[in-house]
């Protein structure tokens, strides 16, 4: 959300708009009838809500854009690189035809794997299970991955927090594009917790959304 006032400039903006609309309030009250002129009051209040929640703030961090910034000054080669995030659905069938498809245009791969756990087992350490089977998946896209031929890296990335894994790798990989693979909605964890949503926001590269359900998959839309 906008903070409203953000300096003297704002603060004197809100001052006359309140004004204004007191004043227009008032006057139309007289004029007209009391109702019309309270109904005109109330609508402004909930014209100026609608705007400040709907509104992003130009002000606000944006880490990741930050992250993938720095990676760029940074990057030694000018090799397009394409950052694939996924865990659960690293085996999905479209998420391969993705990867395949940058692979043979002559794309890098880096491939991040972060888990998330319940807070209860995170803080008990009890993350072993999710771990192993990150490694598993991993190893095995990976090893897909170099029969093929297609130049590719990665890591699974720490337990519930993945967007700080993300942003490192942002950060160290210089990405040109991010594909996020993800379970279908009521099923995905980064999708309730609005991952993919965050990279849409806050990146100025594309960023590619697959969508996978056991052998079932599917583009979802493309930025």
């Amino acid at each position: 959300m906008r903070n409203p006032i953000r300096g003297e400039t704002d603060a004197f903006y809100l001052a006359v708009g309140g004004s204004g609309l007191t004043g227009a309030s008032l006057a139309l009250g007289a004029l007209v009838n009391p109702i019309a002129g309270g109904a005109l009051f109330v609508g402004g209040l909930i014209g100026a809500f609608v705007w400040e929640f709907s509104t992003k703030d130009p002000d606000r961090r944006r880490p990741l854009r930050e992250a993938a910034a720095a990676g760029r000054l940074v990057a030694a080669s000018t090799q397009w690189r394409v950052l694939v995030v996924a865990n659960r659905t690293l085996q999905g069938e479209h998420l391969e035809e993705i990867l395949r498809s940058r692979a043979e245009r002559g794309a890098e791969l880096r491939v991040i794997a972060p888990i998330l756990v319940s807070r209860a087992r995170y803080i008990a350490s009890d993350v072993d299970r999710e771990l192993q089977e990150a490694h598993e998946r991993l190893a095995a896209a990976l090893a897909w991955c170099n029969e093929a031929g297609y130049e590719a890296h990665g890591k699974v990335g720490d337990p519930n927090v993945a967007l700080g894994a993300i942003e490192d790798e942002l950060r160290a990989f210089a990405a040109d594009e991010v594909v996020i693979s993800t379970l279908p909605p009521g099923k995905s964890n980064w999708l309730e917790t609005g991952i993919v949503q965050r990279l849409r926001e806050e990146l100025d590269i594309p960023v590619t959304h697959v969508i996978v359900e056991l052998d079932r998959s599917w583009l979802a839309a493309e930025q």
